[in-house]
């Protein structure tokens, strides 16, 4: 996988990742492979990353338009309030 696109998903990025995982410590790579895995692996992490952040995103509303969201001071912070009840 020479190109990541953003639109790849979340298992197969997870997968991906795994295998680089498994082959950075298996050692058997030149040093310039290593680092294109890695530079692949930091990509891939980033898009895991921001997948999870829209999904968080989309719990929280769903429990707010819900009547099920309790606020706490995690989530407060990192949703600057979007699950509030009021």
């Amino acid at each position: 996988m020479c190109e990541l696109q953003r639109d790849i998903k979340f298992e197969d990025a997870m997968k991906r990742l795994e295998e680089i995982v498994r082959s950075l410590e298996d050692g058997n790579l030149s040093l310039e492979e290593a680092i294109k895995l890695y530079e692949e692996g930091i990509r891939l992490t980033k898009i895991c990353n921001d997948i999870l952040r829209s999904v968080e995103k989309r719990v929280v509303l769903i429990e707010k338009l819900n009547g099920e969201y309790i606020q706490d001071d995690i989530t407060n912070d990192i949703y600057g309030g979007l699950g509030q009840k009021e």
